[in-house]
């Protein structure tokens, strides 16, 4: 008996420090394989971050992009609505060009009338005064004749200054025993021998 229980405890001994061996070195394992599996969990949880700050960083790059496409499409309107602006300002513009062309248009149309219509009226003006001239130098002339025939009639009828002839007295010193009339409408009167003949339109008159 006693030369047997040193070889139990020896072989107790043994499976109790196989046992711890054994144990220790699945402690090990199962330590090595946590503090692996808790680094890729920290390399996964790196990597996460990594892609949440990426998605984060896509995420403002795209609200960016929103932003700048909003922006995009307001300066289109604006410069459509711009564009239509000056369609209608340019429209604007050469109908007052054409309004203005039809205007000066007119206008030199109605310059020219009044021209021409002072032109016309003017040698109209100017006719009349040569007519009204040759009606006046018709009359005087007419005057002058009345009183030559007057003077011819008292020289030989031997009439004195004061004598006043009649119209009948004098139709014999003219052409077919006509006396002349005013080519203006006027009056004549004889007057006396010593008085030049007159006419009852005024400026008339035989110097």
């Amino acid at each position: 008996m006693k030369t047997i229980l040193p070889w139990i405890l020896a072989v107790a001994f043994a499976a109790c420090a196989g046992t711890f061996y054994f144990s220790k070195s699945s402690t090990d394992a199962a330590l090595a394989k946590a503090r692996e599996e808790a680094q890729q969990a920290e390399t996964l949880r790196t990597q996460l971050d990594e892609s949440q700050k990426q998605v984060a960083s896509q995420t403002e790059e795209i609200d960016s992009m929103h932003k700048q496409n909003e922006e995009l499409l307001r300066l289109r309107n604006e410069v459509r609505q711009l564009n239509d602006q000056k369609q209608q300002l340019t429209k604007q513009l050469e109908a007052s060009q054409s309004q203005a062309e039809r205007s000066q248009a007119e206008m030199q149309q109605v310059q020219a009338r009044v021209a021409d219509n002072a032109k016309a009226m003017a040698e109209q003006q100017i006719l009349q005064m040569k007519q009204n001239q040759a009606v006046v130098n018709t009359c005087i002339n007419n005057l002058r004749l009345l009183d030559g025939a007057k003077q011819q009639w008292a020289l030989e009828n031997h009439k004195s200054p004061d004598a006043v002839p009649t119209p009948q007295d004098l139709v014999s010193f003219f052409p077919n025993n006509l006396l002349p009339v005013c080519p203006g409408g006027g009056r004549y009167t004889l007057n006396a021998v010593s008085n030049a003949p007159t006419c009852s339109i005024p400026g008339h008159v035989l110097q």
